[in-house]
């Protein structure tokens, strides 16, 4: 917090005048009245997103009109930004004669709301290695129990009455894909409800905007069919293509206007509801000199914060957006990096986030809140095409954002990865207002999760980071640094930034009966987690416990590169914490040598502490390749052991998953 109050300017603007200026949805209409009408098809107009009657909003809860809810579970924020688009085209479609609520799943109060449901969409996400997102973790232990009771007997199927619909968002390259997605569908239509159309599963490997309109276009026409869930589709409203654009009204404020900080002082660190402002008492380097990569590690000190932490958590970190590209898109957007600005929602409008707090400086805006460095989404794109003063780029954005510029829009932006930034680059007369930019165009900057790779057995007072800094060349010959990295390799020797984080507490835990053998799995950065692990059970051996065989199977490029925590690992295995270590080095020989291969070369010995001592296998690293390989690796392990089939040693392996004893932290 330190760095940001005493940076220069942060309290101040640069501009002459010290008239307020109220932008709000009106000018947005007035810009595209006054620009070229685009000759895609499209009608262009900017509108609020939701009605006012009589200087009100609609009522949600009026009995005598149908109602559907959508209720998502985001953790990235495409289940939110799905559901608000779905949200609007409902309102489009049906007018007043649907109530459309929009609800973040942790603000839904199943027990009291679910019960009376007749028309329900969710849209959920899957975290982690099958786990709800932190938004709807809450709904889902509830949901399980319901279902627990309806199947015991204890109670009656109460969604007999009611219609639903699923969408999962995941990746296919995680064993447990779009995992709350099928729990959800399995869940409702467990308690009684009537599934509308087939589940959707987004993949966020592939195109997951094509599944969800894929998907969309098999849920409009079923919706169609239950009029008497939804009414009447408004004649009018159903034929019209104009473009919603989102926007907040924004004040622009005079010179001198103290800013507030971009997250409240006084947080606990809980959650994302509180973050807490922790010092870096550490950042340092842990590769060598001779390696052409960089690792970071990271001390973070949460002596002042309200919670505690177990080694397996993960703590979230809000980085910032680095300063060229901030001061580039301000620039791009025509207005001084300085400006102090309020934001705050039109009344009766939907489909806004809560407004950014201000009074705060643009620079901090987009520093703090606006992703600009992924790829924007069609709706973005879309909403930008309104604010093109030229012909061409407004029909190219626009011609992006349509169904027929599917293909256009997989070539120009999905295969190179371009970004917003780029694209603002590439579009230089759509110069959007600040209130439909943080509206809907920036998607908000979410924060990165890492594994915790300290034990607060040694370290309650601080958390430790293992960061790999993230630099890539992309298609379009951009260097794409990541967010969140590139700040952390920013305060190497740099002492006391305050950086917003809290902790999420993580179901990748040691056992509880300390005798079990573990065997971790962790090469790169994979190895974070078992720091904290090892860390733990020095602890515990140092205090006369009894402790189990520990195998750790660690994987690098080269010994003289890239070797991270050597000599700590080698303190392990003399302190009794670590019986065996394994390391594979990936580029030292002639032949790639990685964990999966040492795994196999000690099958006897890992089916030994696995199948007959009933131990414990963690796996933590790359989801795509390495733990996908270590999963096969196991399965041969199972299946030359057992002198069975592959089938019977996948069997195996659910089992062993299901009693809790495979677990993985995995990305």
């Amino acid at each position: 917090m330190d760095q940001f109050m005493e940076q220069p300017g942060l309290a101040t603007v640069a501009l002459a005048s010290a008239a307020v200026l109220t932008l709000s949805v009106a000018v947005l209409i007035y810009r595209r009245k006054a620009a070229e009408p685009v000759s895609s098809g499209l009608t262009v107009a900017a509108q609020k997103q939701g009605t006012v009657q009589n200087g009100q909003r609609p009522s949600l809860e009026d009995p005598k009109r149908p109602r559907i809810r959508i209720l998502y579970g985001t953790q990235t924020g495409t289940a939110e930004r799905f559901s608000k688009q779905l949200g609007g085209e409902l309102r489009k479609k049906y007018g007043d004669a649907l109530i459309v609520d929009v609800l973040d799943l942790e603000n839904y109060r199943g027990q009291d709301q679910l019960p009376r449901e007749k028309l329900v969409v969710m849209c959920v996400a899957t975290y982690g290695d099958g786990e709800p997102t932190d938004n709807a973790a809450e709904f889902f232990s509830w949901l399980g129990k319901e279902v627990e009771a309806v199947e015991a007997g204890e109670k009656q199927a109460y969604l007999e009455g009611c219609s639903f619909a699923v969408f999962g968002l995941g990746n296919k390259q995680y064993e447990h894909f779009n995992a709350m997605g099928k729990k959800a569908f399995k869940a409702l239509q467990a308690l009684g409800g009537k599934p509308l159309v087939r589940r959707g599963d987004g993949d966020d490997d592939g195109c997951i905007d094509d599944d969800w309109d894929k998907w969309c276009g098999e849920l409009f026409p079923a919706l169609a069919q239950v009029s008497d869930l939804v009414g009447c589709a408004d004649q009018n409203g159903s034929a019209s293509t104009a473009i919603e654009v989102a926007a907040y009204d924004v004040e622009v404020l005079p010179a001198g206007i103290a800013e507030v900080p971009p997250f409240a002082l006084g947080g606990t660190g809980k959650d994302h509801h509180s973050p807490y402002w922790a010092p870096i008492t550490t950042a340092r380097e842990l590769h060598t000199s001779q390696s052409d990569r960089s690792c970071i590690h990271a001390e973070i000190d949460i002596s002042g914060a309200g919670v505690r932490y177990e080694a397996g958590d993960h703590v979230a970190v809000y980085a910032q957006n680095s300063a060229p590209v901030v001061e580039e898109v301000a620039k791009l957007l025509g207005t001084p990096a300085d400006t102090i600005i309020q934001l705050k929602a039109p009344a009766g409008a939907q489909g806004l986030a809560a407004p950014l707090p201000g009074p705060i400086s643009l620079r901090t805006a987009l520093a703090y809140f606006a992703d600009v460095l992924s790829c924007p989404h069609k709706e973005a794109l879309a909403a930008l095409s309104t604010f093109a003063s030229n012909k061409a780029e407004a029909e190219r954005l626009a011609k992006l954002a349509s169904h027929e510029g599917k293909a256009d829009y997989a070539e120009f932006i999905s295969k190179p990865h371009r970004s917003l930034l780029e694209v603002l680059r590439a579009f230089p007369s759509a110069k959007p207002s600040l209130g439909a930019f943080f509206g809907c165009i920036a998607p908000r900057l979410q924060p990165r999760f890492y594994s915790i790779s300290s034990s607060p057995r040694p370290h309650p007072a601080s958390v430790h980071v293992t960061c790999a800094l993230v630099r890539d060349t992309m298609p379009t010959g951009r260097i794409h640094e990541g967010v969140a990295s590139t700040w952390l390799a920013r305060q190497k020797g740099v002492a006391g930034t305050k950086v917003p984080v809290f902790i999420r507490h993580s179901n990748f835990k040691l056992p509880k009966d300390a005798t079990k053998p573990v065997v971790m799995v962790g090469p790169g950065t994979g190895l974070a987690p078992f720091r904290g692990f090892l860390q733990e059970r020095l602890g515990l051996a140092t205090s006369g416990a009894k402790l189990g065989p520990a195998v750790l199977f660690f994987g690098c490029r080269n010994r003289a590169h890239d070797y991270i925590y050597e000599q700590e690992l080698a303190g392990f295995l003399e302190g009794g914490a670590l019986t065996s270590l394994h390391v594979a080095f990936s580029r030292h020989g002639a032949a790639k040598d990685y964990v999966q291969h040492h795994l196999e070369r000690q099958a006897g010995a890992v089916w030994e502490l696995l199948g007959e001592q009933g131990g414990y296998l963690y796996v933590c690293g790359d989801a795509k390749h390495m733990a996908k390989d270590v999963h096969k690796a196991l399965i041969a392990i199972v299946q030359g052991a057992k002198q069975c089939s592959g089938t019977q040693a996948e069997a195996w392996v659910k089992q062993f998953t299901d009693e809790g004893r495979y677990q993985r932290d995995v990305w």
